[in-house]
C-alpha cells in the first residue's frame, strides 16, 4: 500500500514537473542556446534530489547540501510555476468558451514570448525573495498560563517552546548559534523541542558539530524533547543517541517530574504504530501536577483534554509553510497553527523554528514560544 502511494505520488511529481517545463519551454522563442541551457537547468533542478536521497550518505557535505538545497528550493519555485500555469490555462479554457480575448493574442502571449517568459520567472524570484526574508524573521510568541497548580509563593516558570529545527544540510552551525542566543536571551527555566530536531542524517550534524552548540543552552531545569517523524526517518536510535550529546533529554511515552507540581510528558511519534495511549502514559500522575505535554502531530487533540492536560506543545505541519499550502494544511488538522482550548487543556501547535527545504515562508512565520507559567489566585 505505502509503495503504491509512493510510486503514485512520484508519478505525479514528475507529471506535475512535465507539464511546468513545457508550459516555461513554449515561452521561449526558438533559440537552439536558450533552450539547450533551459533544459540543462530544468534537469538540474528536477534531478537534484534523486540523486541526493539515494546516495547522500556517501557524498561530501558540499556536494549533499548543494543537491539538497537546490532540490528543495525547486519543489517550492515549481510550486509556484505550477499554479500560475494552471490559472492561465484555466484563463485559456475561459476565454475558449466565452471568448472575452483575441485567441491570437491570448497565443502570442502564451508562446514564443520573452516579455511573458520573463515576466513568470521574476514573479516566482520576486516571491522567493520576498519568502527567504520572512523565514529569516524569528518571531516571538507569548503566553500567560494561569493556574492554581503552582503555590502562591512559587516564582513564575518560564518555559520556551521551539519545534521542527530540521538541523542538516539546509541549517547549519551558523544558524543554529543564532538561534541558541535567542533561546537565552529569554533566560528560560526549560526548554522544550517538540519534535523534528533533525532533519535526514544525524552524522553529518555531529560532523558540524552541532551537538556542542546545542549544549549552551541554558535552562537550569533542564532541556527537554519527544520524537518527531524525523526522527524516525534519521534512524530512532541514532537520533536519541544524538540529542543524548546535546544534553537534550528525549520523553519517550512516558513521564517526568521537573518539580513537585509540575511534571512533562512526552509522547513517541504518531508513526510509531507502537506507541502507547496517553491515557497509559499518565496513569499515576495526579491532577495536582501541571501536565505539560510534548506531541510532535497535533493528531487527536481530544485525548489530551479528555486526560487533564494543562497545556500541550506541538509542531509537525509548518502551518503549511507556504500559501496556499496552508490552507491545505488548515483543512487536515483541528488545529495547523497556534492556541486553542478544548475545555481545560491549552494546546499550543507551532508553525517551526526552522523549516524543511528551501527557507521561505510565505504567509507564515517562524517562531519560538515563550510560555511563563505563573499562581492564579482562585
Amino acid at each position: 500500500m505505502k509503495v503504491a502511494f509512493f510510486i503514485t505520488a512520484l508519478l505525479l511529481f514528475l507529471t506535475a514537473n512535465y507539464y511546468v517545463a513545457l508550459r516555461l519551454y513554449q515561452l521561449i522563442p526558438p533559440n537552439l542556446l536558450v533552450r539547450v541551457a533551459f533544459i540543462t537547468l530544468i534537469a538540474i533542478f528536477v534531478g537534484s534530489l534523486f540523486i541526493f536521497f539515494p546516495l547522500y550518505k556517501s557524498l561530501s557535505f558540499t556536494v549533499g547540501a548543494l543537491l539538497y538545497r537546490t532540490g528543495t528550493a525547486w519543489i517550492i519555485a515549481f510550486a509556484y510555476f505550477l499554479l500560475i500555469f494552471i490559472t492561465i490555462d484555466l484563463l485559456k479554457i475561459s476565454n475558449n468558451i466565452f471568448q472575452f480575448m483575441n485567441k491570437d493574442l491570448v497565443h502570442t502571449l502564451t508562446h514564443h514570448n520573452y516579455i511573458s517568459f520573463f515576466s513568470i520567472i521574476v514573479t516566482v524570484v520576486l516571491l522567493l525573495f520576498i519568502g527567504n526574508i520572512n523565514y529569516h524573521k524569528k518571531r516571538r510568541v507569548h503566553f500567560k498560563i494561569e493556574t492554581s497548580k503552582l503555590s502562591l509563593e512559587q516564582k513564575q516558570i518560564r518555559v520556551v517552546g521551539i519545534s521542527d529545527l530540521h538541523l542538516g544540510y539546509t541549517i547549519g552551525a551558523k544558524e543554529l548559534s543564532k538561534w541558541v542566543d535567542l533561546i537565552n536571551k529569554e533566560k528560560p527555566d526549560i526548554v522544550i523541542i517538540g519534535g523534528d530536531l533533525i532533519d535526514n542524517n544525524t552524522e553529518i550534524l555531529i560532523k558540524m558539530e552541532l551537538d556542542k552548540i546545542l549544549r549552551n543552552l541554558k535552562a537550569p531545569m533542564g532541556v527537554y524533547a519527544c520524537l518527531g517523524n524525523h526522527e524516525y526517518i534519521s534512524g530512532k536510535r541514532e537520533s536519541i543517541n544524538f540529542h543524548e550529546r546535546s544534553n537534550i533529554r528525549v520523553l519517550k511515552d512516558t513521564t517526568f517530574r521537573v518539580v513537585d507540581n509540575l511534571t512533562l510528558i512526552g509522547r513517541e511519534d504518531v508513526s510509531n504504530p507502537n506507541r502507547v495511549s496517553l491515557s497509559t502514559i499518565v496513569k499515576g500522575v495526579d491532577d495536582s501536577q501541571f501536565k505539560l505535554l510534548l506531541d510532535h502531530q497535533p493528531t487527536n487533540l481530544k485525548e489530551a483534554e479528555a486526560q487533564n492536560i494543562d497545556l500541550q506543545f506541538s509542531g509537525h505541519t509548518h502551518n503549511g509553510q507556504i500559501f496556499p499550502f496552508s490552507l491545505i494544511v488548515e483543512s487536515i488538522f483541528e488545529n495547523s497553527h497556534g492556541m486553542i482550548k478544548k475545555g481545560l487543556t491549552s494546546i499550543y501547535v507551532s508553525s517551526g523554528l526552522g523549516i524543511w527545504g528551501g527557507k521561505f515562508r510565505i504567509g507564515t512565520q517562524s517562531e519560538y514560544v515563550v510560555f511563563d507559567i505563573i499562581h492564579k489566585q482562585k
